[in-house]
């Protein structure tokens, strides 16, 4: 069944050397930094990629539809950002990473992956990596971002890093704790872009980010008090007030 994946890949550019991809996840926070990195450095569209095989999905916004795997860069630019909306199913993601790395081969040589991790523990808001060897002594000797202690990683992220074991590909995987309870986490994509700011030096201003995370944030803290406080008054309730006769 995996076996009947294919990827349409339109380019008008072949990658780039480096490579920073971004896939569903939790928090939509690699996603969510993705997007300001593209607005922000000003990238352009140069490409998309379909998916025969897989359950369709369109994404829209102000009613115009647009493709759910898109490639951006511009010229003068060493870097391909890849930002996928498409969910890929556990089965599909070993010949779907596979077939990536075959329009990636012999053009890209390092791929950065953003993700994150569902937590509540302020231990886990900090930047973390699984890398390859040659990832981490090529880009986080000299970073203040730590490796992950143990655990397993799975979709297209595993398939591209499970390469670099075994070829000259330098893979990473950035990641950081979101809150589970935000389907979007402003918190996690800031950490996320100043994180590459300081891999990469993009130097990118992130007041416009922080500002969307510190609002998001004081929202979610209100409702949660709203909701500690209702919680409080039905605790308090006698029998006589929840069903109005004795």
């Amino acid at each position: 069944m995996a076996e009947e994946l294919s990827l349409d890949i339109e380019a008008t550019q072949s990658p780039k050397p480096t490579a920073i991809a971004a896939f569903p996840g939790p928090g939509m926070a690699g996603i969510s930094a993705n997007r300001y990195l593209e607005e922000q450095i000003g990238l352009e569209e140069t490409g998309h990629i379909q998916a025969e095989g897989l359950p369709s999905l369109t994404p829209y916004l102000n009613g115009r539809p647009y493709h759910h795997t898109r490639l951006f860069s511009k010229d003068g630019f060493e870097y391909t950002f890849l930002t996928s909306e498409l969910p890929v199913p556990l089965q599909f993601t070993e010949p779907f990473g596979r077939k990536l790395l075959s329009w990636i081969d012999g053009a890209v040589e390092e791929v950065t992956l953003l993700t994150a991790i569902p937590s509540l523990n302020d231990a886990d808001q900090n930047l973390f990596y699984v890398a390859s060897d040659d990832y981490r002594a090529h880009r986080l000797t000299d970073t203040a971002v730590n490796p992950l202690a143990g655990g397993f990683l799975s979709g297209v992220n595993a398939s591209l890093i499970a390469r670099a074991m075994d070829t000259s590909l330098r893979v990473g995987v950035l990641a950081t704790g979101v809150n589970p309870q935000q389907p979007f986490d402003g918190s996690a994509a800031l950490r996320l872009v100043e994180g590459l700011n300081e891999i990469y030096g993009f130097d990118v201003e992130t007041d416009e980010l922080r500002a969307f995370a510190d609002s998001t944030e004081a929202y979610l803290e209100q409702l949660t008090a709203q909701l500690e406080t209702q919680q409080r008054s039905a605790d308090r309730r006698t029998a006589t007030e929840d069903y109005g006769f004795m």
